[in-house]
């Protein structure tokens, strides 16, 4: 397993927290307080013990409810010559309708509950199986090595990270080291024909698409969001991937140093519910705000602050008191500083007329009038509703969403350019709204795919050509 790969999620906040440390001393603190917080939390807690599936196979299965045994599972594999699907990692609703479409050409098997965020999945017949810790410590001498090889790496190129970034540092290699060992005896028991992940390059599921590459096994990832990152998103590392639209296609083909066996434009199956706009609907009852993540672990560039958020608030608050009228709801990402968002909002007098939410985006989307979004996948979803959308970007850097080269959203890369695309999204002209309208379209086209209603039917059909394609004679 390489290494250098299996690290680098590791380094993408601290590195660029090491630089902004070393060149803006001043905008840091902001961040050095929130970072001391987080520090303390995560440098108490020890390294989970490494997981053994081989030593006790007996004891370690067990039938969960209305699953079947493991054994059982094998002997159904056996008869009715199903190839075995494993989804080590369930998230949220993402898979559930694909798996129900496909649970009778395949034996779906996990190691997590089906129930996550209170989704129940008690209607996809699946086989859980779990595991018991085992006594057993890493290979600490060879983590010793890697962890000052890393450092002294960064150390040449005038990257030093913090002091409390390198204890993190450690305790991620330590726990990576358990997570492999613990993929490894997974994989041997369970002998699948593929994998199914909802991401391919970062902890903790790029380490089942390594060693099940490593392995020969197939491992499947469907694009989960947009390309919000700039060069953090560039490597591919899932054998077959299917992607909602063609710029994330051409960008894996373009940048990515190893190249999937198969790769494919599907859409997106939660967007099939949704189509294309019609008309830009400038009806609604509030301004409504889609945060990005903003917290050090998600501030990746040198050119990003954690207190972005904090000045897009107090923008749009001071816009807010200039439109009496006017009233805004806030979703923040849950990466995101909801309390920093509500004392703010309470210092301003102003909570009359703004409310945190934890609605669904989708559900706050037709009575919002505008709608500002960062450099986020909720930008693109509020376009299939044709809301008027600015985009606000208050980073040094440019903005990685072109939704305003693509004349689909408004800019608000200030707060004088926020305010001044408030007042003009509230009254556009017909020929603005049809070359908002346009943008949009074109948008979704290029990001989302065909937006036809039929990624579910697409993104199945790829699963089932990749299991087709692996399927070997079962042992008994």
């Amino acid at each position: 397993l390489d290494n250098s790969h299996l690290t680098r999620y590791f380094l993408w906040d601290k590195v660029g927290r090491a630089i902004r440390k070393k060149y803006f001393p001043n905008n840091f603190k902001f961040e050095e307080t929130l970072l001391d917080r987080t520090w303390g939390i995560i440098n108490s807690l020890p390294p989970q013990p490494p997981f053994n599936f081989l030593k006790a196979t007996k004891q370690t299965i067990r039938s969960i409810d209305q699953w079947r045994s493991y054994e059982s599972q094998r002997i159904h594999a056996y008869l009715h010559q199903s190839p075995i699907l494993f989804v080590p990692v369930i998230p949220l609703q993402l898979f559930k309708n694909t798996l129900i479409a496909l649970q009778s050409q395949m034996t779906l098997v996990t190691t997590s509950r089906f129930n996550d965020g209170g989704i129940e999945y008690a209607d996809i017949n699946t086989y859980w199986i779990r595991t018991l810790p085992m006594k057993g410590k890493p290979n600490f001498v060879y983590a010793e090595r890697l962890h000052k090889g890393i450092l002294r790496g960064l150390h040449r190129m005038g990257v030093d990270l913090l002091d409390g970034d390198v204890q993190v540092l450690w305790n991620q290699i330590i726990d990576q080291m358990s997570h492999i060992k613990q993929i490894e005896a997974e994989l041997a028991m369970i002998r699948p024909h593929a994998i199914l992940v909802y991401a391919d390059n970062h902890n903790p599921v790029q380490e089942y698409v390594l060693v099940a590459r490593r392995e020969g096994i197939p491992s499947i990832m469907l694009q989960h969001g947009l390309d919000c990152e700039r060069y953090y998103l560039n490597e591919a590392y899932a054998s077959a991937i299917a992607v909602w639209g063609e710029t994330r296609l051409q960008r894996y083909q373009q940048n990515s140093s190893w190249q999937p066996n198969l790769i494919q434009v599907t859409g997106n199956p939660e967007f099939d519910r949704l189509h294309l706009p019609e008309r830009i609907d400038m009806d609604g009852d509030y301004w409504l705000w889609l945060t990005r993540p903003h917290t050090p672990s998600k501030c990746y560039l040198p050119s990003r602050h954690c207190y972005e958020g904090v000045d897009i608030l107090k923008a749009l608050l001071v816009a807010l008191k200039n439109s009496p009228s006017s009233r805004l709801k806030i979703k923040p990402h849950p990466c995101d500083y909801k309390d920093l968002y509500q004392e703010l909002v309470d210092s301003y007098k102003l909570g009359d007329r703004v409310e945190l939410t934890n609605a669904s985006v989708q559900s706050l989307m037709p009575r919002a009038s505008i709608v500002i979004s960062e450099d986020s996948t909720t930008g693109l979803e509020a376009m299939f509703f044709g809301k008027v959308i600015i985009h606000a970007h208050f980073a040094d850097s440019p903005p990685v969403m072109p939704f305003v080269n693509y004349g689909a959203a408004l800019p608000g890369f200030s707060p004088e350019e926020i305010w001044n695309s408030l007042q003009r999204g509230q009254q556009l002209t017909t020929i603005e709204q049809n070359n908002l309208l346009q943008g949009q379209i074109n948008f979704l086209r290029n990001y989302s795919g065909p937006c036809d209603g039929n990624s579910l039917q697409r993104f199945s059909s790829f699963i089932s050509s990749v299991l087709s394609g692996t399927l070997p004679h079962l042992a008994g």
